[in-house]
């Protein structure tokens, strides 16, 4: 099991104090009143992702912290403010005056939910998105809404319709599936990605959705081997690498907000899911590029 994390006031490759400075900007909401999931806990994850950065993503020498370099691109002409903390009630608000201001919001949560909230305060800006949905479940569930299993469904008439791909499902109810062919949504199984190569991958992601999409995952995209601390694991997922790689390419022809959800420190081994969270949000920060930049 996780243990107990202890506080970090800001993610160490934050490097700006404020709104006007920022053009990208970590907003963390620690809530999960809309899972149903058995496993409880992803409303710390926020805190753990932190911590794990700090002890996982820095190497400290003679009083100084200094930053491990992404394996592609940098921070160096990046401008990263923590906001800290924000509550799902003030989410909608606060990712609203991000994007009148041209600042990609990143979202570390606590349940996949959040990001309804998200798309709808970008879309009300911007028109409708695109999207691509890095998630075990579709999260297309129609025959109850506004809960983590419904994200699809609650955020239908925001999203452009040809611009939507779900990347490492396998874990469909009959419903979602149903909605799904409906819908012409782009689906990408772990199963694809073995029997196509990860470089055809890449192009399905890049070429169908536009610059100005949300990039969201949910960490149980990933194998348990991987990640084990999230809050519903699911066989035959994602390896470390083929997420970091195609969430890489997938933030650089464009994004106007992203987030990572679900992990669940309570049942993290070694914080082995919290560190890759971490690097996840390193790799992810160092190539992203802006959709308001198009």
């Amino acid at each position: 099991m996780g243990q107990v994390v202890l506080n970090v006031d800001r993610f160490p490759l934050a490097n700006v104090n404020s709104i006007s400075e920022a053009e990208i900007a970590l907003v963390l909401v620690a809530d999960e009143s809309k899972s149903l999931a058995t496993r409880k806990g992803t409303d710390q994850g926020p805190k753990a992702m932190r911590y794990a950065f700090e002890n996982s993503e820095v190497f400290k020498r003679e009083g100084k912290t200094i930053l491990i370099c992404p394996m592609r691109n940098n921070y160096l002409n990046k401008k990263i403010l923590d906001l800290g903390f924000t509550s799902r009630n003030d989410l909608y608000s606060l990712i609203c005056e991000l994007v009148t201001n041209k600042i990609i919001p990143v979202v570390i949560g606590g349940d996949h939910s959040v990001t309804s909230i998200a798309i709808d305060a970008i879309s009300t800006t911007l028109g409708k998105i695109g999207l691509v949905y890095f998630d075990a479940h579709p999260d297309f569930v129609s025959s109850k809404t506004d809960y983590y299993g419904s994200v699809i469904t609650d955020s239908l008439d925001r999203l452009e319709e040809d611009n939507v791909t779900f990347v490492g499902t396998r874990a469909a109810e009959l419903e979602e599936v149903e909605n799904i062919n409906r819908s012409g949504f782009q689906v990408v199984t772990p199963l694809d990605i073995l029997e196509e190569g990860i470089n055809k991958i890449i192009d399905k992601i890049c070429k169908r959705n536009t610059t100005r999409k949300y990039v969201s995952i949910d960490l149980d995209c990933l194998d348990p081997a991987y990640a084990p601390g999230v809050s519903v694991p699911t066989p035959c997922g994602l390896t470390s690498v083929e997420l970091t790689c195609l969430v890489k390419h997938a933030v650089s022809t464009g994004i106007v907000g992203m987030d990572i959800v679900e992990l669940c420190p309570k049942y993290d081994v070694n914080d082995i899911t919290a560190s890759l969270a971490a690097r996840l949000l390193s790799e992810s920060v160092a190539s992203i590029r802006s959709g308001y930049l198009s």
